[in-house]
């Protein structure tokens, strides 16, 4: 009877995270560039089955991990020239306080400087590792699909973009970007590619499904709470009994 208390209490707290989870999610629904997020539930296994694997004992379940859906969101024409966006799979490398990072958040402005940055005041990077300097008074930005940079029809450089092998290494920072983590493959310069200058790539999260995850979630969490609440008034009665 104490097991099933810890399931039904350790589902309403898988529940709970995946609600923060669905949360987020809906909140970016209008953030250039974001990319999803997906709650990995996880079962614990108790000791009598366990038979030596290297997995959670107990009983119940937890939201184990968190992933990111990297699949592309909607392209949407903007019409500003440090608007850009990537087809298909790749990032723009952007230069942090703390290093190089990768985003396909493309809404770039410039500095007082001239230089492109993101609205966080990160670097854009050409294929060079160098940021991409503007020409004073530069009267139109034109950006090739193969990444070139033309300001006021003179070529000033390539915009760099990335393939990560591996999309489980990247780690949000926030912002829309993504560092490696420690021991990943550093990333290849990206040789098939297309990029779509004076677009946004939108969010990739649909509204509906996530309304309907919202939903299930809930139920959830309810039919939790009614088997922790029923072997709750079970025990108090067992209680009265013995008393």
């Amino acid at each position: 009877m104490i097991v099933g208390l810890y399931s039904g209490a350790s589902s309403m707290i898988s529940q709970g995270d995946h609600q923060a989870v669905i949360a987020r999610n809906l909140a970016n629904i209008n953030t250039v560039g974001y990319k999803k997020n997906v709650g990995i539930f996880q079962s614990y296994i108790s000791d009598s089955q366990n038979k030596g694997l290297t997995t959670a004992q107990g009983t119940g379940s937890s939201l184990g991990t968190v992933a990111t859906d990297f699949s592309q969101g909607v392209l949407e024409y903007t019409g500003n020239d440090l608007d850009i966006s990537i087809k298909g799979d790749g990032f723009f490398a952007v230069k942090t306080n703390g290093g190089v990072c990768y985003t396909r958040k493309g809404q770039f402005m410039l500095s007082r400087d001239a230089k492109i940055i993101t609205p966080e005041g990160w670097y854009l990077l050409d294929h060079e590792n160098s940021a991409i300097q503007i020409p004073q008074n530069t009267k139109s930005i034109t950006i090739k699909e193969n990444g070139g940079i033309s300001a006021d029809g003179k070529e000033i450089g390539k915009l760099k973009v990335v393939t990560v092998s591996d999309l489980t290494n990247l780690e949000s920072i926030g912002g829309c970007a993504y560092r490696l983590s420690d021991k990943a493959k550093l990333p290849e310069n990206a040789t098939y590619f297309e990029v779509a200058h004076r677009y946004l790539e939108k969010s990739n999260v649909n509204a509906i499904d996530e309304m309907v995850n919202m939903i299930a979630n809930m139920r959830a969490y309810q039919s939790g709470y009614k088997v922790t609440n029923s072997i709750d008034d079970t025990l108090k009665k067992l209680i009265k009994l013995v008393t």
